[in-house]
């Protein structure tokens, strides 16, 4: 019988794992500022990659979503014998529209994804603008509509929380790229033009000048949509070879060079997309080569990163304001402050994930 870990399949079996490893990234990432230039600085750096593994993840894990949203849609089709009432009887089309909608894949899709998201941005989004508004800092408007949509963001690129946005924004075109892909093979192509609309967005004036300051997010967008194409790969249990493996160990090591490289004194001197291009080949090597190497890991070890995995939103939207920065005046060195910062974090976020699954539970 063919091993798990040897195929696709890995990243699905063992994504939560994954899911908690690539938080653990993020913090690493936040919590290098503190360092000088040294080696072990410039690697946490690129710790920011946690970012991609995410959204790589994240389509990996929608591709299965949208087809179990569709195949109970057809299973609903072939057992329901009723026929649809004729569209001039008894008037309320409107209303029966409206119901239609709501229970369209497309409506179920969102509110799933936007149930286990949104909820939680709204309490921390809260607890952040709030007091800016109260104190002067910030009118009722762009409060208001920085708690709604985090439009600071969208506006001028203001990176507090970013990845909440970006995350909802991709969320609301993936039914789309996954029922293209399906129906159409060569479309699976579609993260190369991504990669190419990072260098528009770069380098051609008219886009640049219009969402330009957006980089940070059109640059993730090939990875996600690589996540999706993946998605069907661990659906297929496609097997890697013996040279599949040393293929990506290879990868994996020129990446981090080149990304190494990037943080150790050129930060400033390149445009950033360059550096998160070469993110996309180690994201997807380090996320394989990661899962094999979950799938033999301690029993202790896995369940401590599915439990931060399972929090990971969480812990994203909690650790970076409201703990790592009441921390950094205490200057306690680089390995004390990361674990604070995740033991700290651990407890409000659990709190905060399972209070909402609490109150979203039937909506979801």
């Amino acid at each position: 019988m063919e091993k798990t870990s040897d195929n696709y399949s890995c990243l699905s079996s063992q994504r939560g794992r994954l899911m908690g490893a690539a938080m653990l990234m993020v913090v690493l990432f936040h919590v290098g500022g503190m360092r000088h230039d040294t080696f072990f600085y410039c690697l946490s750096r690129c710790g920011n990659v946690g970012v991609d593994v995410f959204l790589y993840l994240s389509g990996i894990g929608l591709w299965f979503s949208w087809g179990k949203i569709m195949q109970k849609r057809r299973a609903a089709a072939g057992n329901d014998g009723t026929r649809p009432a004729p569209r001039n009887a008894s008037g309320r089309r409107g209303k029966r529209l409206l119901q239609a909608i709501a229970g369209s894949p497309y409506a179920t899709f969102l509110r799933r994804r936007y149930v286990r998201v949104y909820p939680a941005w709204l309490i921390v989004a809260a607890a952040y603008y709030l007091p800016r508004c109260l104190d002067g800092r910030a009118s009722a408007a762009d409060t208001a509509l920085s708690i709604a949509v985090n439009w600071g963001f969208w506006q001028h690129d203001e990176l507090t929380f970013w990845f909440i946005p970006a995350i909802m924004a991709l969320y609301t075109v993936a039914p789309a790229y996954i029922e293209l892909i399906r129906r159409h093979a060569e479309c699976r192509w579609m993260p190369v033009a991504a990669m190419v609309l990072c260098v528009l967005v770069q380098y051609w004036a008219p886009l640049h000048s219009v969402v330009g300051h957006l980089e940070i997010f059109f640059s993730r967008i090939p990875i996600f949509l690589i996540g999706i194409n993946t998605g069907l790969l661990v659906e297929q249990r496609r097997h890697i070879g013996r040279a599949g493996w040393w293929m990506l160990i290879g990868m994996l090591a020129v990446c981090t060079l080149a990304c190494v490289n990037f943080e150790d004194g050129l930060r400033g001197r390149f445009p950033l997309f360059l550096e998160r291009m070469v993110y996309i080949p180690l994201t997807v090597s380090m996320a394989l080569l990661m899962a094999r190497a979950l799938a033999h890991a301690p029993a202790w070890a896995g369940s401590v990163l599915a439990f931060i995995g399972g929090i990971s939103l969480e812990i994203y939207l909690i650790h970076a304001q409201f703990v790592l920065l009441p921390l950094q005046p205490l200057r306690l060195g680089y390995w004390p402050t990361a674990l604070a910062v995740v033991a700290i974090s651990a407890a409000p976020a659990w709190l905060l994930h399972k209070g909402i699954s609490l109150l979203t539970r039937k909506i979801a």
